[in-house]
């Protein structure tokens, strides 16, 4: 059994809720990771289920192309301000939703084609009612697509037919957003903060990140997207810069947050590849009490897995395998690495034995 065949097995049974195998049947390390630990797993989206009515709404209005109802959910929950279960601005979830299957088309050679095939109601939508809101949102799947159409390939092996594509979109994304401004708007800030990385300047990005910022001081999404593209291999002039704004963000966000800010922004190094703690002025014992402080506040499955992941990347095994014998019992894939979930999976349960073989090495000979 390949290993993508052996994860979907174990998988289908986590989240299928299949009854255990027979106990005279040979138990792989995951079967028996997930026996001793009564784990279990839920999709991302499915983890607050005070929200399932709305979630279902807006996956229903994508289906429908229905962009107005959108618009009215996500302009309520900003009006409201509230925080979900996970602690992320409700507002962050209803965009979520909404986007869900534009945004969950996988890299792959035909991403550009088909993100491109779903465009038609982003731009019907803009041209029925024009405004800040709209340009915003049909904008940023523009710049999605011509990001999906130039891949994540080093720019020596996109080819030209990529590049003019990534070009074209991204022209269009810029016209549609500028012929819209309102700088007052958060979405309209927030879409002229993504386009930010693409002047290579880091003083411009960080100008555009903080007036979008200033409109949303608890917008989790926005600081680690701004977090990652200012580490040194993109718009960071040295290390300092990553280090001072999850320092900073921290301080601005403790009335509700405590130092989760700090722990939940150095944790957007897991997401790059090729990158160690030691590359980084990461302070350990900070990003520690920064998710105690998120699980105290926010206990969310979700964010157990964030802070798995974030000891596994600390080499923090002592730290991560407390974590599996006292409160880690439900594994999110989206959370962690990889290109698919089964491939996210792969890497949630080969990080949690390791935690297992601490674990056992801790108990005295039979």
């Amino acid at each position: 059994m390949g290993w993508k065949d052996l994860v979907r097995s174990v998988r289908d049974k986590v989240l299928g809720g299949r009854a255990a195998p027979e106990p005279a049947e040979e138990l792989t390390n995951y079967e028996i990771l997930l026996r001793d630990y009564d784990l279990h797993s839920l999709f991302l989206h499915d983890e607050i289920p005070r929200l399932y009515g709305e979630r279902d709404a807006m996956r229903r209005a994508w289906q429908e192309r229905d962009f107005a109802a959108y618009r009215i959910a996500f302009e309520a929950a900003r009006a409201q301000g509230d925080l979900a279960e996970n602690g992320k601005p409700r507002y962050l979830l209803v965009k979520d939703w909404f986007l869900e299957e534009f945004t969950a088309i996988p890299d792959s050679d035909d991403a550009g084609p088909r993100h491109e095939a779903l465009l038609d109601g982003f731009a019907s939508y803009f041209r029925e009612d024009p405004s800040p809101f709209s340009a915003a949102t049909y904008a940023d799947a523009l710049r999605v697509t011509a990001y999906a159409w130039r891949g994540t390939a080093c720019a020596a092996d996109v080819n030209m037919d990529q590049a003019d594509q990534f070009r074209k979109f991204l022209r269009q994304a810029d016209a549609v957003l500028d012929s819209q401004p309102d700088p007052e708007d958060f979405s309209w800030r927030a879409s002229d903060f993504r386009r930010g990385a693409e002047t290579g300047s880091f003083s411009e990005y960080q100008r555009r990140f903080e007036a979008a910022w200033a409109l949303d001081r608890y917008n989790i999404d926005l600081c680690r997207n701004f977090a990652r593209m200012i580490m040194p291999r993109w718009l960071g002039r040295d290390e300092h810069d990553l280090e001072v704004f999850a320092r900073r963000a921290a301080e601005l966000t403790k009335d509700r947050f405590g130092y989760s800010f700090y722990a939940l922004i150095q944790a957007a190094n897991t997401e790059v590849g090729e990158h160690e703690i030691e590359d980084t002025l990461c302070d350990p014992v900070l990003v520690k009490q920064g998710f105690e402080d998120l699980l105290a506040r926010f206990p969310a499955p979700s964010n157990f897995n964030l802070y798995a992941d974030m000891l596994e990347w600390m080499k923090d095994t002592q730290a991560l395998a407390d974590l599996l014998e006292t409160r880690f019992r439900t594994i999110v894939p989206e959370i962690w690495y990889g290109d698919t979930i089964d491939d996210k999976f792969v890497y949630a349960f080969e990080t949690l034995l390791e935690a297992d073989e601490v674990l056992k090495a801790r108990r005295p000979p039979a």
